[in-house]
């Protein structure tokens, strides 16, 4: 996997409005897949795109059904696709990832992010509990069943086509402990010290996310 690009403290949402301003010229057509209540789509809007989501089950009448495990059910061809947290929830990623490939031109931009393995809380999470850290037992009533680390993202994507230009974490570095957790202090701050320590000697330690952006080929 390659090293990564850029620690920065964006959201999934701001880093995928900021991506769409670098990568993409003005007014593409951005499908957001797995949209949710259409919360990107100020982002996208503001980036100088149109937006168009989809999701399993929408909630309202801006977004329209797609179920990845089925071909896309519009002929539109978008300039990017947006996957912000969905891959995770994926528990046939192939199919998934095959049906988003068909309706992506040359050139087109694919944006992902997911939860960071290679996060510094979710190392030592696992030394201690045996599970990642969003991806513990409790996390499967929020769907979360497919932990996908950097050099997998990188070996489903090209599989079907993609290849990754950045590589970025999310979320931002561990934060020290605030005043509110004095009574605390010890254990807060040898875990921040713990977290800070790992995150010094790996950059891709930063940030509880990371995404990517891949071109299709």
């Amino acid at each position: 996997m390659r090293a990564v690009d850029t620690v920065c403290a964006l959201s999934r949402y701001d880093y995928a409005g900021a991506v769409l301003k670098r990568y993409l010229p003005v007014n593409g057509l951005v499908f957001d897949v797995g949209a949710g209540d259409g919360i990107t789509r100020p982002k996208v809007l503001g980036a100088g795109h149109r937006w168009r989501g989809f999701d399993l089950e929408p909630i309202n009448d801006l977004v329209q059904t797609w179920n990845l495990s089925n071909p896309c059910p519009v002929s539109d061809t978008p300039d990017a696709m947006l996957l912000l947290d969905v891959i995770e929830h994926l528990g046939d990623c192939d199919t998934a990832l095959s049906n988003i490939s068909a309706i992506a031109r040359k050139g087109a931009l694919l944006v992902v992010t997911t939860p960071n393995p290679r996060w510094s809380k979710a190392r030592w999470m696992t030394l201690f509990t045996g599970y990642q850290t969003c991806f513990q037992v409790a996390d499967l009533d929020n769907g979360h069943v497919f932990p996908v680390w950097p050099h997998v993202m990188e070996y489903i994507l090209a599989k079907h086509g993609f290849e990754i230009v950045e590589y970025a974490t999310l979320d931002g570095p561990t934060c020290w402990p605030s005043l509110s957790a004095l009574h605390r202090l010890p254990i807060a701050l040898a875990s921040v010290l713990v977290c800070k320590a790992v995150e010094w000697r790996d950059n891709s330690a930063c940030g509880m996310s990371y995404g990517v952006v891949a071109r299709k080929l």
